[in-house]
C-alpha cells in the first residue's frame, strides 16, 4: 500500500515547491475564459459539482460564483493552503484527496452534476487509470458530466505524468459507466512545442 501511496504521490507532490510561483501563472486567465469546450455541460441549475485536482482554485471559485456548491479537491498541502486564502468562499468545501480513489469524498455520500478533472488525471500511472475513472463513476449522479482534460508531449522537469490517448481514455471512461460526448484536440492555450492536449466531455449513464 505504501508504494501505490508513494506512486501516487510523485504525481502531486511537485505543487508544493511550486506553489508560489504557479499561484500568479494560474491566475493569469479568468475563470470566464476558460473550459469552452466544457461550458455548455455546466449545470443550468444550481447543483453539486467536484473539483479534482483544484490547484489554486480559481475554478472551485467560478463555480462557486455561479451558484453551484463546490467540493474542491487538492492533495498538494501548500496548493491547497493558497487556494483557501485566495478562494475562501463558502460555497466551496476544501478537501485534501486524490485519485484513483477519492476516499474522503466518498464518504460524504455524495453525487455530483459536474466533474471537473482538469490537467490532473495523467498524473495517474497505468495501473491506477481505470480505478481512477471507476471512482469518477462512483461519484457521478446519472445524466452527470465529467469534463476532462489531458496533456501529451515531453514532461516538465520534476513531475510525473503519463501518457493516455484518446483511444484508451474513452475505453476506461466506457467502463466506468460513461458515454464520450465530447473529444477535442489542440495545442492548448501555452502553445508549448510539443505539447498537445486532449478535452473530452464523458456523460454518466
Amino acid at each position: 500500500m505504501a508504494a501505490v501511496d508513494d506512486a501516487i504521490a510523485r504525481g502531486y507532490l511537485p505543487y508544493n515547491r511550486e506553489a508560489p510561483v504557479l499561484r500568479t501563472r494560474y491566475a493569469v486567465k479568468p475563470f470566464a475564459e476558460k473550459h469552452q469546450h466544457f461550458r455548455p455541460y455546466f449545470p443550468s441549475r444550481p447543483g453539486n459539482v467536484l473539483d479534482v485536482g483544484a490547484g489554486i482554485g480559481v475554478d472551485a471559485q467560478g463555480f462557486a460564483d455561479l451558484g453551484h456548491q463546490v467540493v474542491a479537491v487538492e492533495p498538494a498541502d501548500a496548493m491547497r493552503a493558497v487556494a483557501i486564502e485566495a478562494h475562501n468562499h463558502s460555497a466551496i468545501t476544501w478537501i485534501d484527496d486524490h485519485l484513483p480513489g477519492l476516499e474522503k469524498v466518498k464518504t460524504r455520500g455524495d453525487l455530483f452534476d459536474f466533474v471537473l478533472v482538469s490537467a490532473s488525471f495523467m498524473h495517474l500511472s497505468p495501473d491506477h487509470q481505470q480505478s481512477g475513472m471507476t471512482s469518477l463513476g462512483r461519484l457521478t449522479m446519472q445524466g452527470g458530466h465529467v469534463c476532462m482534460t489531458l496533456r501529451h508531449g515531453p514532461v516538465p522537469d520534476g513531475r510525473t505524468m503519463y501518457e493516455i490517448s484518446d483511444e484508451t481514455a474513452i475505453r476506461r471512461a466506457d467502463k466506468a459507466g460513461f458515454t464520450c460526448l465530447v473529444r477535442e484536440r489542440g495545442q492548448g492555450l501555452k502553445r508549448v512545442p510539443g505539447v498537445t492536449w486532449s478535452s473530452f466531455v464523458f456523460e454518466k449513464r
